[in-house]
């Protein structure tokens, strides 16, 4: 009888963040990608992001909602 090699799995690296950096979408109009998108997805995100979107008197950030308090 044949004597078959046994393979293990390769292990996975853990999962990380990237090096690479994520591109800057600041100047995106979103009303305007809402208004002349023909993607279904898209169209749905941006309509969400603008029906929650806070007039600019309502947005707020507090310094407790930093990243590093979360990983305390």
């Amino acid at each position: 009888m044949a004597t078959i090699p046994r393979t293990e799995p390769a292990v996975a690296a853990r999962p990380g963040p990237s090096a690479e950096r994520l591109p800057d979408f600041a100047g995106v109009d979103v009303g305007v990608l809402a208004a002349r998108t023909d993607h279904a997805v898209l169209g749905e995100v941006a309509a969400l992001l603008l029906r929650n979107w806070p007039s600019a008197d309502e947005a707020v950030a507090y310094y407790e909602d930093g990243p590093e308090k979360a990983l305390h």
